[in-house]
This record gives structure tokens, C-alpha cells and sequence, in this order.
């Protein structure tokens, strides 16, 4: 009987075989990575639509207070102090018992100057991109004309002023920097290559980039001035950027300390997201200097002293970045 089952189990296996597992249904693989999206970029803080002083993160500026970088980046300190030579002891007499004709004392001599302890060369931590946002060719970014029918101000004028005052300083220095758009004359909005040129650059040193600008207001018309109540200076980060943030409070503390413009602290591209800070692939800033389309204010961005402060500004948050680190 066994047999007689096991016959019929047998035909029946050879008649329908058995079946295959089937495959497993491939998985569509995501054609975008999540660094793909394409927000609705600006160029800088004025192609804001509206003023946003009253909405923007408050920094305290405390003059005395430490930076916001941890020091765990040790210095290695160099001695510039000279060592002392120790002073030769004076010569003794000696030989025979006769006593020798004295020979007549010789002139003192003039005591030299001691030499001044040598300051130690800095050491550069970083690169800085600096970039003069905009260009010659670029339409707008400039002020209503003034009543003299002629006199304007240009914000690609204005913002390469600065960083030339700014790079004459580093060298002083002795700190590295990358002028992104020497030939600003010569070019518009150029904001890819600005970017491209900045994340291409190639370098031993981590980078830094500080784009300079100054801002504008919402008005009627590119002929009519704002409201004098808005004015001051911000600065920008990348909402993703913790490092971006801490730079922003260092830049943000001195432009407050140096010029005494409003204080309209820190803001950030979750705000709005600006072209530089999020395609660059380091470490980004921001500075808006002023309002050129605030008549009182632009008076004060016209003037040579005012740019210098503006500019050692800049510098004096470049040196304690430079000394303290980032982390």
C-alpha cells in the first residue's frame, strides 16, 4: 500500500513539477540625492522683500566677552625673546712679582641699545575667500540719485573698497587670503563662478568664505528713499551651519563695536536662502553694511573713515578667528 501512494506522488510531481520561486521585484533606486533641491536662491539680504529687523535671532555684542570658539586648537608658540649672554668674568692679573707700570684706562664704551624682542610671525590658520558681492555690469544695487541730480552710490563700488582695505591689512598680518573677484569691473551677478571659484580653490588650509555687501530696503521704487528707521548692519549664515553661525556672532560683534551702526544681530538662509552661503562648501558669512537706499545712512557709506571701520571690522573678527580657532 506504502508503494501504491508513493507511485501516485510520484506521477503527480512529474506531471506539474515544482514551481520556481520567484524573484524579487527590484527596488526603483532614487534618482535625486537630498543635496539636489533647488530652493528659490537670492544673491544677498536686499532681494528680501521686506524689512525683518523685528523678526531676527537677538545677539547680546558684550565688548569683553571671550569669542564663542572653543580654544582646543593649541597655538604652537614661538619664543621671540632673546637669551641673555651671561657676562664674561674680568681679567685678572698674574706672572711675576714686579709690579708692572699701569697702563692707562681705556675710554668706557657707549652701552649699546638692547635689542627689542622680535614678534612672533603669525601663523595662518586659514584661507579667506573674500568675495565683493556683485559687479560693474550688474543692474541695480545702486542708490536713488541725490538732489545734486548726479551724485549715486554703488554698492559694487562700496563692497570692493572694503575688502581692499581688508586684504591690505592681512598682509600686514601675515594671513592667507583668496581675492575671489579681482575683476569685478568686469563682471554682473556672477554668482556660480563666484561660488565655483571659491570651492575650487586649492589650498593646504581650511577655508573661510566672507562675502561683503551693503543692503537696501523695500521702497516704492529704485528712486525713492526708505524709511530712515530702517538702517544698521546684520549678518549671514547658512541655517545649517553651526560653524557659519559661530563666525557670524564674531563678524556681527566687531561690525557693532567698530562703526556703532544699529544692531540687527544675526539672520540666517531659513530666512531666505542666499545663493553663497548655501552652495559654498565651507564655512560662509554674510555682511550687510549699512543701507544705501536710506539717504542718512549712504552719507556715512560714502565716506573713506566709515569704510576703514567697516573694514577693520572685518579684520578684527579675522584675527580672533585666526588666534581662538573655530571648532
Amino acid at each position: 500500500m506504502k508503494n501504491f501512494f508513493e507511485a501516485i506522488a510520484s506521477f503527480f510531481s512529474s506531471l506539474f513539477g515544482k514551481k520556481k520561486a520567484s524573484a524579487p521585484t527590484p527596488q526603483p533606486q532614487p534618482t535625486t540625492s537630498p543635496n539636489d533641491r533647488k530652493p528659490d536662491e537670492l544673491e544677498d539680504s536686499s532681494d528680501v522683500p521686506v524689512d525683518t529687523v523685528s523678526t531676527v535671532m537677538v545677539i547680546e555684542v558684550i565688548p569683553d566677552a571671550p569669542g564663542p570658539f572653543a580654544d582646543d586648537d593649541k597655538e604652537h608658540a614661538v619664543d621671540g625673546e632673546e637669551t641673555p649672554t651671561t657676562p664674561t668674568s674680568p681679567n685678572t692679573g698674574g706672572g711675576t712679582t714686579t709690579p708692572t707700570t699701569p697702563t692707562t684706562p681705556t675710554t668706557p664704551t657707549t652701552p649699546t641699545t638692547p635689542t627689542t624682542p622680535t614678534t612672533p610671525a603669525h601663523t595662518p590658520r586659514f584661507v579667506w575667500c573674500l568675495d565683493n558681492g556683485h559687479g560693474k555690469l550688474q543692474p541695480g544695487k545702486r542708490s536713488p540719485v541725490f538732489d545734486d541730480g548726479k551724485t549715486q552710490f554703488f554698492e559694487y563700488e562700496f563692497n570692493r573698497d572694503v575688502v581692499e582695505k581688508i586684504i591690505k591689512e592681512l598682509k600686514k598680518n601675515g594671513v592667507k587670503y583668496f581675492d575671489v573677484v579681482p575683476d569685478f569691473n568686469d563682471v554682473g551677478s556672477f554668482l556660480e563662478e563666484r561660488v565655483d571659484r571659491a570651492n575650487k580653490f586649492k589650498t593646504d588650509l581650511p577655508k573661510i568664505y566672507v562675502s561683503v555687501h551693503s543692503n537696501a530696503g523695500p521702497a516704492a521704487s529704485a528712486s525713492d528713499w526708505i524709511a530712515d528707521s530702517i538702517n544698521g548692519t546684520e549678518t549671514w549664515y547658512a541655517s545649517n551651519s553651526t560653524k557659519g553661525k559661530k563666525l557670524a556672532a564674531v563678524f556681527q560683534k566687531y561690525l557693532i563695536l567698530k562703526t556703532g551702526f544699529k544692531n540687527r544681530n544675526l539672520k540666517s538662509t531659513a530666512e531666505k536662502p542666499l545663493y553663497v552661503l548655501e552652495k559654498t562648501t565651507m564655512p560662509a558669512i554674510l555682511t550687510e553694511n549699512g543701507f544705501y537706499n536710506n539717504k542718512t545712512q549712504v552719507k556715512e557709506l560714502m565716506k573713506d573713515s566709515v569704510r576703514q571701520k567697516i573694514a577693520d571690522a572685518h579684520v578684527a573678527a579675522i584675527m580672533e578667528i585666526e588666534e581662538k580657532g573655530i571648532v
